[in-house]
């Protein structure tokens, strides 16, 4: 030690919950109780809204809100809805999203403004761990961001994968994968998918 007691070396990392691990981009446990335990709440919220019938913009509201971190004006979304824990979501305004997509948002997930998100549309934060170490200790996911800029077309039967970003005006044609990022203004399609023309 030196003196007036201060510990010499370096500090050792703080310890970290599972939740803060998944919050960091670190890998983690998503057998967690703590992790399963908010993904039953976002469950239940989606469950719910699923129910609700079509016309009941007001309840929409209320579980819209209860179930996302942010969410901006004039946001539509069809049920059914699925995601993993909600809280990670941030939505801007002028969102349509269709029926029956998928949202395992075990990351920071954004949508700018005025995004139209087709349907059967999945966005993956989470991927595997492939470490053996980390396996051994059943930290078997590490999740990434997903941002999605202003003025995006995301067309049905899309996926996502973790850690892309989408830039501003930006078009996903049908059925595409998306496994890096997409430059503004263009329209990229295929699996995975690739820059078909540009726009500006």
């Amino acid at each position: 030690m030196r003196e007036g007691g201060e510990i010499s070396g370096k500090l050792k990392d703080p310890i970290l919950t599972e939740f803060e691990k998944m919050q960091q981009g670190r890998a983690y446990s998503p057998a967690d109780p703590e992790l399963i335990q908010f993904r039953y709440a976002s469950r239940r919220l989606c469950q719910q809204f699923n129910a609700l019938d079509p016309a009941d913009q007001q309840g929409q509201d209320m579980l819209l809100t209860k179930l996302f971190a942010t969410r901006g004006k004039s946001v539509v979304i069809e049920a059914p809805f699925f995601c993993a824990y909600g809280m990670n979501i941030h939505l801007g305004s002028n969102v349509a999203i269709g029926p029956n997509c998928t949202f395992i948002d075990s990351g920071h997930l954004e949508i700018g403004n005025n995004v139209l998100i087709g349907p059967n549309v999945c966005l993956y934060t989470a991927t595997q761990s492939l470490l053996p170490l980390e396996i051994e200790n059943k930290e078997h996911e590490i999740s990434l961001p997903i941002l999605i800029g202003n003025n995006v077309i995301i067309l049905g039967n899309t996926l996502l994968k973790s850690g892309v970003s989408i830039g501003e005006g930006a078009v996903i044609e049908a059925g595409s994968v998306v496994v890096r990022d997409v430059e503004p203004f263009a329209v990229v399609m295929g699996n995975p998918a690739e820059v078909v023309r540009r726009l500006r």
